[in-house]
């Protein structure tokens, strides 16, 4: 009895292997393929336009000709304090405020967008979208309406780097690189966790927020950064751009 048990034991566990190898193979072949290739949109992203990049807008839309007039808006500074401030001011423009606005308007001449998800609690209303490009990674869009909650207040909890990090848990790793006394824009690092199969992931970020009156539009993308060269750990991700636009409703 406790022999042909045995043997009866032995064969599911050999069957049982049998019929995982070759999964666990497949799994291993997909995980050191999707690491090693990357398509041409992430080996040349200076050959793409940034608004083919993802993006997330938190609260609800503005029309451009309104932001035009908006007398509290600051489009361009007046002075520098030296040359390594003029190359940051350059890196987070008037442009990529224009083009936030017309990725909200919609009027980007990208595909239309597919809704993900509607959903809402008492405090909270989130819906998402996403559009497939022919020449570029997947966009995404958000919009999320806080109740009781004040333009500065979700601000400075999605641009604080050092509250962030106690409730981010991928962030392990956050520091600015370098400051525009006169625009506010920034230059910061970011590390953030990965899978142990996987590298961490390194960021250089230039960020700017425009403030007209308690509404703010911001923007975040990956930008160059010569002071610190790229490693093979953690692997930097030039490809990065996300934007937001928050005012009272």
């Amino acid at each position: 009895m406790f022999e042909n048990s045995s043997v009866f034991v032995m064969d599911i566990l050999g069957n049982l292997v049998t019929f995982i190898a070759p999964l666990w193979i497949a799994v291993i072949f997909g995980v050191v393929v999707g690491w090693a290739w990357k398509p041409k949109w992430a080996i040349e992203p200076n050959n793409y336009s940034w608004s083919t990049n993802l993006f997330k807008f938190r609260i609800p839309w503005f029309n451009y000709s309104e932001l035009q007039n908006q007398p509290g808006l600051e489009y361009s500074a007046t002075s520098s304090s030296g040359e390594s401030e003029k190359g940051l001011r350059s890196i987070v423009t008037e442009h990529d405020l224009q083009n936030l606005c017309k990725l909200v308007e919609e009027k980007d001449g990208g595909p239309a967008w597919i809704q993900m998800m509607d959903r809402s609690t008492p405090n909270m209303t989130y819906q998402a979208w996403r559009r497939d490009q022919e020449n570029g990674p997947p966009q995404y869009r958000s919009r999320t309406v806080f109740e009781d909650a004040s333009p500065e207040l979700v601000r400075d909890f999605f641009w604080d780097d050092e509250f962030r990090s106690r409730w981010d848990d991928m962030l392990i790793h956050a520091s600015t690189i370098q400051e525009c006394e006169v625009t506010g824009t920034m230059m910061v690092q970011w590390v953030r966790k990965f899978p142990f199969f996987c590298s961490d992931r390194e960021y250089i970020i230039g960020r700017r927020i425009w403030d007209a009156e308690r509404t703010y539009y911001c923007v975040t993308k990956g930008v160059p950064c010569s002071s610190i060269p790229r490693q093979s750990k953690p692997r930097r991700v030039v490809l990065y751009y996300s934007s937001s636009f928050i005012r009272a409703v």
